[in-house]
């Protein structure tokens, strides 16, 4: 459906996004969403749920479930923090490494797919084109 207000073709784009990443992954047994954690794991080296939420942009209830998965799968260790006990450390650990690296190439594929998709529609910055990027995401098998 059209619309012209930029937040709600955003919102059903990243919907069209999500399914590209997600499609792609699925032969890994990961989501978009697990990748990404990995990912920001492996960036920060070790963080607490405050500071990988910050790095996602994800609330904490969303980065709880979402990290609770991860341990119990076994790529990522939970230590208790030095001042607070109640703090948890999460680390990626190698089989969580090895998930990740094995998963990049269809990550990889994914993000040219997005691409190619941008592409087409972004040669000028007009209104109009911007729309049509963001719809043909939407939509994109």
């Amino acid at each position: 459906m059209y619309t012209d207000c930029y937040c709600t073709q955003l919102r059903r784009a990243s919907s069209g996004v999500t399914k590209i990443y997600d499609d792609a992954l699925r032969a890994q047994g990961l989501r978009i969403t697990q990748f990404s954690m990995l990912r920001g794991l492996q960036r920060l080296g070790q963080a607490t749920l405050s500071e990988l939420s910050e790095e996602l942009a994800l609330d904490r209830t969303t980065m709880s479930r979402g990290v609770k998965m991860l341990i119990d799968a076994g790529w990522v260790d939970a230590t208790t923090g030095e001042t607070d006990a109640r703090e948890k450390i999460l680390r990626l650990n190698e089989r969580g490494k090895k998930k990740l690296s094995d998963a990049i190439p269809s990550w990889s594929k994914a993000q040219a797919k997005v691409e190619a998709h941008m592409k087409q529609h972004l040669k000028s910055t007009t209104e109009k084109r911007l729309i049509e990027a963001l719809l043909s995401l939407q939509f994109s098998d």
